[in-house]
């Protein structure tokens, strides 16, 4: 009797210690983090003076918004000259076409005429003078006929030439257009309207939203239990309810404790850093916000 009920005793330890593990092993790890993100400096590829501005820092812009022009009436005046040129090459090309037409039918009458002659040569009907004249109006109207395509080619070198200029500068008044690269907010801006820019200026600092992550640290045992692409739940202070993330990356080496970690224990440890990218209402966040994250 004694032996069974040590035997049940020590079933009950058994089970109450693989249900303490059980137990240890569902709770959740919560671990400090901070909100971050990639920052965009915008810059001008070009100088000059900066029109009206866009945008205003803390406001939302969308990729592909205007944030400044920066005036190129030069480059503007540039395009009209070559739209003059090219209304000139135009008007050229038509009066040479027309010609090519006027000479090619004068070919075919003095072609027939030169025949004509010829025949008539033969019979002594004609002189050969006349025969004579006939060929070299022929050839006059032959050499006229090469003349006039080889201005078309130089036409049509100059109307190329004239094309890769205007691509050229639609190339660097489209510079002068200065767009936001990302959707997301403006951090600071750098220029006041109507300032004169460099090559090289910076415009404004803008947080890709798209970018935002939450950057934690955790210890090796810890991060053993986690993967890539686990789903984890992000708690924002103030903020009832949670909202997701995903992991996307590991520390490749271990590493002191940040310094948004205060626990004493905590900074004597060596830490791995955990990457997490915000999957959902991204605009409740902001950079540098501290957050939970549950795993």
């Amino acid at each position: 009797m004694m032996r069974k009920t040590s035997i049940l005793i020590i079933m009950v330890v058994i089970l109450m210690s693989l249900a303490s593990c059980a137990k240890k092993e569902a709770e959740p790890i919560k671990a400090a983090g901070v909100v971050d993100g990639d920052v965009v400096t915008v810059k001008t590829l070009v100088g000059g003076s900066a029109g009206s501005l866009n945008f205003k820092e803390g406001a939302q812009v969308h990729k592909g918004d205007v944030l400044v022009e920066v005036d190129a009436e030069k480059l503007f005046n540039q395009m009209q000259g070559l739209e003059i040129k090219e209304k000139e090459i135009r008007i050229n090309r038509n009066k040479l076409e027309n010609r090519t037409e006027l000479l090619k039918s004068n070919l075919e009458y003095w072609e027939e005429q030169v025949e004509r002659l010829k025949r008539l040569a033969q019979k002594e009907s004609v002189s050969k003078d006349d025969l004579r004249k006939a060929e070299l109006k022929l050839k006059e109207v032959q050499t006229s006929l090469i003349e006039v395509k080889q201005s078309l080619d130089e036409l049509e070198v100059k109307e190329e030439s004239l094309k890769n200029q205007t691509e050229q500068l639609k190339l660097q008044i489209k510079d002068h257009t200065i767009t936001s690269p990302v959707t997301g907010y403006i951090l600071e801006r750098f220029i006041s309207p109507q300032e004169t820019v460099f090559p090289g200026s910076a415009i404004a600092d803008i947080l890709d939203m798209d970018s935002l992550f939450v950057e934690t640290f955790l210890e090796e045992k810890e991060i053993s239990q986690l993967n890539r692409g686990q789903e984890v739940m992000i708690h924002l202070d103030g903020e009832s309810g949670e909202f997701k993330g995903e992991i996307i990356n590991f520390g490749r080496e271990a590493e002191f404790s940040p310094k948004y970690i205060i626990s004493e224990k905590e900074r004597k440890s060596l830490l791995f850093k955990v990457k997490i990218k915000i999957t959902e209402q991204l605009e409740k966040f902001k950079l540098g916000m501290p957050v939970t994250v549950i795993f």
